[in-house]
């Protein structure tokens, strides 16, 4: 070991973290929250604006953007907090939304009592296109 570190913000809580060791394992944790630090999200390479949302070319795929990874390429980013609901994560599901003509998804995360409604909605509108049987 180099002896060296790298400070950073986790990702997922923003805790700052002075002297995390270099070079960074994949199994690096966050003291607070314990969530993998070898991650994109935590990556000066991330950039959701591009492809596969790396800078970095050569980086083979990452599927799980928050799950500790193998890339040879990560490097970690100072400033990797982005706040609990990333704004990309947003805009990409209001324009999914308006693209299928549908409500864009509400900040209620409990969905117990939406579900059933939707579901309900739907079942009388295909009653009313298609006449009731019943």
């Amino acid at each position: 070991m180099s002896g060296r570190g790298v400070a950073m913000n986790c990702w997922k809580c923003a805790h700052r973290m002075n002297h995390v060791p270099l070079p960074f394992s994949r199994y690096e944790e966050c003291e607070k929250c314990k969530v993998d630090l070898h991650v994109c999200y935590a990556c000066r390479h991330y950039d959701p604006a591009v492809t596969d949302a790396c800078r970095e070319d050569r980086a083979d795929f990452v599927l799980d953007k928050d799950r500790a990874n193998f890339c040879d390429y990560f490097r970690p980013g100072k400033n990797a907090y982005r706040g609990k609901t990333r704004p990309e994560s947003k805009i990409a599901e209001q324009q999914l939304a308006e693209l299928f003509g549908e409500d864009a998804p509400g900040e209620d995360e409990g969905g117990s009592k939406a579900a059933p409604n939707e579901a309900d909605a739907a079942l009388a509108e295909l009653k009313r296109l298609f006449g009731d049987e019943d």
